[in-house]
């Protein structure tokens, strides 16, 4: 079961109430499309359950961007202004330009752009957008890349931090024609609190930028759970920092969701990271769910298939807890998690003056597609990792035209294929369970997000008569 179907049953309240009126208006008036009768429920209770599988809708991608800077006019530190606009590659399934005429503003700054597909005769049309941008300027340098993502009711930022010399921005956007109100909770060495600013009333198609200094003010380490009602968001977190007087590194970072596994397809130690040591490899993790627990954490060499680190995390209950892993050889690796409990887990690597946080990505469904942004060398890696126990296939072929790779992945192994960027990919997976990510990875120019699966295709809903 998709994560996002998990969402779908923690939404309560008047949506709940919606959808289960409308299942009941459908099967008084026609007969319910993609139904099938599951007999004894596996939750709690028993009698007949449905699948029912909605009419596809509108998808609706929300960007993120612009670049932001902080406390560039002396006269006001929180001051915020937009530094670079993202240069955003989008396609749909039929090798066209979805809509993108709609924009997300943050008010009295710029805006970022929402990109919008709709079904054609009922049929879902896949769709996908990704931007990039680099920036060089005194106060501010790097590269990040990020995708146009569906928004979220709940999402969980992992890699904040109020260290000197880094500016942390949480982004919270609604793509949506309806308010939303959103509410914010950080987890710190003292657990879970409240901060005195932490709900925020967002209107339709605006966002708001929040100095993760002014809610977690004191906390090295923050991690942040987002919560909207009325209408889901996107969550992003841009990060950046200063060593010295010497611009650092830029990165954009998305909200994810808990999970009792978790995999991170490839992370890249270059060189020069692996030379300085200065900043090793970073894991940070936050159990969910309130109550201790373990996290078996397993870093494998991608080439080799070889587990590298084998260790168990603990975790305490509300507070985040970091590892480092300072002996990884220069090369590609994947990261593997597993919980007794849910948690939220995300890898921060360095390569010279660029660093980026790597979160694990939703399980692919069969068919969907990536947008791939301008890179710094005209090229992204896409990278696949097998999450079953038997051999995993996908196929990736560009929807412009050209030659089909097909990748086949053994179980607990990774692969990545190189790929022009500026290009959208369909992606076909033929067999198995199987995760994704974009990246790319040099010294100063280092940035991931993970392939989400297709957003166009309808969720199913389970629903008890």
């Amino acid at each position: 079961m998709s994560d996002r179907r998990l969402l779908a049953r923690r939404i309560g309240g008047s949506t709940a109430g919606i959808l289960l009126a409308a299942a009941a208006v459908a099967a008084a008036v026609q007969p319910w499309p993609f139904v099938t009768a599951t007999g004894l429920s596996d939750e709690a209770g028993s009698g007949p359950r449905v699948e029912v599988t909605p009419i596809a809708a509108e998808t609706v991608l929300a960007c993120d961007g612009p670049i932001l800077a902080l406390g560039r006019d002396a006269s006001d530190a929180r001051g915020i202004e937009a530094v670079a606009d993202m240069s955003v590659t989008m396609r749909n399934g039929d090798d066209a330009d979805p809509v993108s005429e709609r924009t997300i503003d943050l008010p009295d700054v710029a805006s970022s752009l929402a990109v919008s597909q709709m079904p054609q005769e009922g049929e879902p049309i896949s769709v996908a957008a990704a931007g990039s941008v680099a920036v060089a300027e005194a106060d501010l340098t790097g590269y990040a890349a990020s995708a146009c993502r569906t928004a979220s009711p709940e999402s969980w930022i992992v890699g904040a931090t109020v260290a000197t010399g880094t500016t942390d921005i949480l982004t919270i956007a609604n793509p949506s024609d309806v308010a939303a109100t959103v509410s914010l909770s950080v987890y710190g060495v003292d657990g879970r609190s409240v901060p005195a600013n932490g709900e925020i009333a967002l209107p339709p198609h605006t966002q708001r930028a929040i100095p993760v200094a002014s809610i977690a003010a004191g906390e090295q380490s923050p991690v942040i759970r987002v919560l909207a009602e009325g209408a889901p968001v996107r969550t992003t977190l841009q990060s950046s920092r200063i060593v010295t007087l010497d611009p650092r590194g830029l990165d954009l970072q998305p909200g994810i969701l808990p999970r009792t596994d978790s995999v991170i397809p490839r992370v890249v130690v270059t060189e020069s990271a692996a030379r300085t040591g200065e900043e090793p490899t970073e894991l940070r993790l936050l159990g969910t769910a309130g109550e201790e627990g373990t996290v078996d954490v397993s870093i494998v060499d991608v080439s080799t298939g070889e587990e590298v680190v084998s260790t168990t995390a603990d975790l305490t209950p509300d507070a985040p807890m970091s590892l480092g892993f300072d002996s990884l050889e220069p090369g590609s690796y994947s990261v593997r998690m597993a919980g007794d409990t849910p948690f939220v887990g995300a890898v921060r690597q360095v390569a010279g003056d660029d660093y980026a946080w790597f979160v694990p990505g939703e399980e692919l469904s069969q068919d969907g597609l990536v947008s791939i942004p301008s890179g710094p060398d005209d090229a992204f890696a896409l990278s696949f990792a097998n999450v079953g126990e038997e051999t995993a296939e996908i196929a990736v072929e560009p929807v412009s035209g050209g030659d089909a790779q097909t990748l086949e992945i053994a179980p607990g192994r990774s692969v990545t294929s190189v790929v022009d960027d500026a290009q959208t990919y369909r992606l076909s997976v033929a067999a198995g369970r199987i995760v994704g990510s974009a990246s790319v990875a040099a010294d100063g120019a280092i940035a991931s997000f993970p392939i989400e699966p297709d957003p166009a295709a309808p969720e199913s809903i389970r629903v008890a008569p």
